[in-house]
């Protein structure tokens, strides 16, 4: 019975549906050309966007956008059996990835498909900028006010403030108080 629920709530219900019920149940705007899937397990903090063609889905997990987020088009958010958690006012360029869970691989003799899958949840603080093409992978902890540099791969923490960049994602420098915005 769970796969068909899990099926209906990300393929079978209408997206205006979806769009209409994140609205009226947390006031964020969902694309109806997003592929959000429709569950108690997904939610989203007042004025969070959801742009066209982003996709978020879980299994067991919650996924969980504080207020003011953006989830830009063609970005992919998935959580398996433990929670993604995005804080507030956190922007994510076009094409970020998100994958809340690792596939098992290691046995020579067990095909891949049947090795299962290992979760430890993503946290992602406030005030983080991820830019396009970045990719976040399971187990990371993103610290408050952190920038994510485009077509990065993180694969391990990044803390508060540090701006990374590269594949795997590297520190390149820090965000500094007083700046003005225009430098």
């Amino acid at each position: 019975m769970k796969p068909f629920v899990r099926i209906a709530q990300r393929h079978l219900m209408p997206r205006f549906v979806v769009s209409a019920y994140y609205y009226f149940r947390f006031g964020a705007l969902v694309s109806t050309q997003a592929r959000v899937q429709m569950s108690g397990r997904i939610v989203f903090g007042r004025g969070t966007v959801v742009k066209p063609f982003a996709v978020i889905q879980t299994n067991e997990g919650r996924i969980f956008f504080g207020e003011n987020c953006a989830v830009s088009s063609f970005s992919h958010v998935s959580a398996s059996d433990r929670d993604v958690i995005v804080g507030n006012n956190v922007r994510m360029g076009p094409g970020v990835i998100i994958v809340g869970v690792t596939r098992n691989f290691m046995a020579r003799d067990v095909p891949v498909v049947d090795q299962g899958y290992a979760s430890k949840g993503i946290r992602i603080g406030h005030d983080v900028f991820v830019g396009a093409g970045a990719v976040i992978l399971d187990g990371c902890v993103i610290g408050d006010g952190a920038v994510i540099g485009a077509a990065s791969l993180v694969t391990r923490d990044v803390s508060p403030y540090q701006i990374v960049a590269g594949v795997p994602a590297r520190p390149m420098g820090e965000r500094r108080q007083g700046v003005p915005s225009d430098s």
